[in-house]
């Protein structure tokens, strides 16, 4: 059976929680389990709403991932205007194939990633008039063959 709450445990409790450390770490230093901490703050009136710094790190991440789903559109967009001026200057039709075939895919790429970005209301507009650019000189990124096989 655990050992009963003592007056110690919560002064403890309320000077930890009022140095800001979290329910966990409190539980780490006094030698209780996460549940009595949680219990004696209850008793106390005293919570570990951890949501303001949960959310500010959340929307960090969510920042995060959305400038780099902005730079891997950009960089596709790069890459595909790179291999569309390869094939200027093939050596072969098949050089000149691969390298259309790689201008698409990279478009694609481009395409469905602009396309996240603006469902998930992050990156920039401007991304929808170089999907069209893309799809007039490519044709449309909608994943189907359209060269019969």
């Amino acid at each position: 059976m655990a050992e009963p709450i003592t007056d110690r445990d919560r002064e403890q409790v309320r000077r930890l929680h009022a140095e800001g450390q979290s329910r966990n770490a409190i539980a780490r230093t006094i030698g209780r389990s996460a549940a009595s901490v949680s219990k004696i703050a209850k008793e106390l009136g005293l919570s570990f709403a951890g949501g303001a710094r949960v959310a500010a790190a959340t929307e960090a991440r969510r920042a995060d991932a959305a400038a780099r789903r902005e730079l891997l559109a950009d960089e596709a967009l790069d890459g595909a205007i790179s291999q569309v001026a390869r094939t200027t200057g093939a050596e072969s039709a098949r050089d000149a194939r691969d390298h259309a075939t790689a201008a698409r895919a990279l478009t694609e790429v481009h395409a469905r990633v602009a396309e996240l970005a603006r469902n998930t209301g992050a990156g920039s507009k401007g991304g929808s008039m170089l999907d069209k650019l893309a799809d007039a000189l490519l044709g449309p990124t909608d994943g189907g063959d359209h060269e019969g096989g």
